[in-house]
């Protein structure tokens, strides 16, 4: 379609694709619903079958339409020839449907809780099938077509089957198959082996120089499983081995490189915040010796530009790159806005942000027809005329403590803010459970000291029993330069 839509522009001709869209609702009855350029058009509606109990599953593909319900009923609809079948499988509830592709190919998959099953639908019966406890012993989690003629099961022994169209057994070992080229895959291993090869990457000790041959390492272990192990170190590519034999290499560097092979998330992760603020941290204290034994910046050492932590890693990268972040972000949105809930939102931030004028610009451009035009306006008016006296100050503190109180925690977080309150705002936010948006503001409103008490007790909370997050715990102790307290949660 892409292709077409390419070649027609290139002609200046239009093209409009025409979408279709299907569902049930709580009777069971079918609607179609057609898109076509800018136009919504209401299709033909399928009265509901007295046989079908509530409609779990929907598939469509030609002229034929197959329903499922939660007491294992299948309804084939002939859209040409407006006929349907019911066919009660007797299987439970019918958790997915999906047609083979193909064009022309009528074959349907069907997924339940005890198994799936292959229907033919232009015979309307069943072609094989597959039962847990008859034919197989483990438990399906997913379902697809891998090709026209082939089905793809994931089940809950942690495998991956490809199954022929019958569904026989199609699966085998990896490890007996006769490859071409060597594979790198760890997980190929035992879990004592595969804990070896991770080891003996990171740490070796015992040599001034690092080895790539396990076989010489003296240690207690079935000769078997070494070379098992070596054969992975040997699948290795020469680039990678230089680069990890290479004594340049800090531990740092090895730990997230070795992450990366092995495919670890969380320890890839874990080591991008710890080597990020562990150099982060080293730097700013070499500075601060380098200024307090009175160097000047060309006599002391030049260190370069520190670079930020990814913004995928959210609260966890520094506070002005952070708040950098989100103000590109609302205005963004302000480019983009199109209604008033829209507007609304980015008013709401940027007071959030610290960005009044901004935000009171926005609050004056509600219509005054609209509903929430009188408070608007009366809240532009109090962003604009607010003071830092103690009168003032203490109004609006007790204001927006009772609309905390009394369920408004966004509005009284929001007056907090407006008085440079947001210290007492992130207290309220965690009182109240709002965790995540309290370490948020804390990153964008609060000092670096402030800041940490909050995300320390943050830290705190989801080390409690009841949370027990410890690992999302440790990177928050991470970006806060907590390293002894992160060794010994490690530890323990």
């Amino acid at each position: 379609l892409l292709q077409d839509a390419e070649s027609k522009s290139e002609t200046s001709q239009a093209i409009s694709a025409r979408e279709h869209f299907v569902f049930t609702d709580t009777d069971g009855q079918v609607y179609h619903i057609t898109v076509e350029g800018n136009t919504v058009k209401d299709g033909a509606r399928i009265p509901p079958d007295g046989s079908m109990g509530s409609i779990a599953c929907i598939a469509w593909k030609g002229d034929t339409l197959v329903l499922g319900d939660v007491d294992g009923n299948l309804n084939f609809w002939d859209l040409k020839a407006r006929l349907s079948r019911g066919i009660p499988t007797h299987r439970g509830w019918v958790k997915k449907i999906r047609f083979a592709p193909g064009k022309g190919n009528q074959k349907l998959l069907v997924m339940y809780t005890d198994g799936a099953e292959v229907w033919d639908t232009k015979e309307v019966q069943m072609v094989s099938s597959l039962r847990i406890g008859r034919n197989v012993n483990y438990r399906i989690l997913d379902i697809d077509w891998c090709t026209s003629d082939k089905v793809v099961l994931a089940s809950d022994d942690g495998c991956i089957r490809v199954l022929e169209m019958a569904m026989k057994s199609a699966s085998y070992r990896m490890d007996e198959q006769d490859l071409t080229d060597p594979v790198w895959c760890p997980y190929l291993l035992v879990p004592r082996a595969a804990l070896t090869l991770k080891t003996f990457l990171l740490l070796q000790p015992w040599s001034g120089t690092f080895t790539m041959d396990i076989t010489q390492v003296d240690y207690n272990e079935k000769d078997e499983i070494k070379g098992l192990i070596q054969e992975q170190l040997n699948s290795l590519s020469n680039d990678m081995k230089s680069v990890l034999q290479d004594p340049e290499l800090s531990l740092l560097q090895r730990c997230l490189l070795v992450s990366r092979l092995f495919g670890d998330e969380s320890d890839l992760h874990f080591w991008t915040v710890a080597s990020h603020y562990l150099q982060s941290f080293a730097q700013a204290r070499q500075l601060s010796v380098s200024t307090a034994e009175g160097q000047t910046q060309s006599e002391g050492i030049q260190l370069s530009p520190q670079n930020h932590l990814d913004i995928c890693n959210d609260v966890l990268c520094e506070s002005s790159y952070f708040q950098k972040f989100q103000l590109d972000r609302v205005h963004l949105q302000e480019v983009k806005r199109s209604s008033y809930e829209h507007t609304k939102k980015c008013a709401d931030q940027l007071l959030l942000l610290g960005q009044t004028d901004r935000a009171v610009q926005l609050l004056l451009e509600t219509s005054a027809d609209n509903p929430s035009y009188y408070c608007d306006s009366l809240k532009a008016c109090l962003v604009t005329t607010i003071t830092s006296s103690g009168p003032s100050q203490s109004t609006i503190k007790l204001v927006a403590t009772n609309m905390i109180a009394n369920g408004k925690l966004a509005e009284g977080v929001q007056l907090l803010c407006l008085i440079d309150k947001a210290a007492d705002a992130c207290r309220y936010l965690q009182t109240y459970g709002e965790w995540n948006r309290a370490a948020w503001l804390a990153k964008v409103r609060l000092s670096p000291a402030e800041s940490s008490d909050v995300l320390k007790r943050w830290a705190e909370h989801l080390c409690s029993p009841q949370v027990n997050q410890k690992s999302k715990a440790i990177l928050v102790l991470l970006c806060l330069g907590c390293f002894y307290k992160v060794g010994e949660m490690l530890h323990r």
